[in-house]
């Protein structure tokens, strides 16, 4: 089925885009939703009206996203983590720590566009993470994990006291 879009969908397409795409994914989630119309005559020229303000909104989109990885490239976020002998944390770090740390910092950022090479970070260390700002406008942000300094414990320290 041919449906013209009326917003950008990732992966599938921009706002007044014309794409094919299966019967049941158009009638059962675009249209419902309204992130799509069927194709037909008056639709083709009522987005056809509109194609000058959808280019202006598109690059008013590109324009703020180019800023908004100029301030992105230069963030480095900080974790400090507890973890086990071997070094691997007992919480890894997701992309929703990453949205909250960055939303305490004054961006909010969806979840879904903070791109994890692995999915999680679970060992210590420093690590690019991937913002997907606009279509081929991405940002590196720095994401270091540190451990928490480790405490003695309790039996430990009697037993040196006892001179075990």
């Amino acid at each position: 089925m041919r449906v013209i879009l009326k917003e950008d969908f990732v992966n599938l397409g921009k706002e007044g885009d014309i794409v094919d795409v299966r019967d049941g994914f158009a009638r059962n989630y675009l249209l419902p939703k309204g992130f799509a119309v069927f194709l037909d005559k008056h639709n083709v020229d009522i987005f056809s009206q509109k194609k000058r303000a959808i280019l202006k909104r598109q690059e008013t989109r590109k324009r703020m996203a180019l800023e908004l990885k100029e301030k992105l490239d230069k963030v480095n976020l900080e974790f400090v983590m507890q973890s086990n002998d071997t070094g691997k944390l007992f919480h890894s770090i997701s992309s929703l720590n990453i949205a909250d740390e960055l939303l305490k910092l004054g961006f909010e950022i969806e979840r879904k566009k903070i791109d994890i090479h692995n999915g999680t970070l679970r060992t210590f260390g420093m690590y690019d993470v991937t913002i997907k700002l606009y279509e081929g406008i991405n940002a590196v942000i720095k994401v270091e994990i540190k451990g928490e300094a480790k405490k003695t414990s309790l039996k430990k320290s009697k037993s040196i006291e006892k001179g075990v």
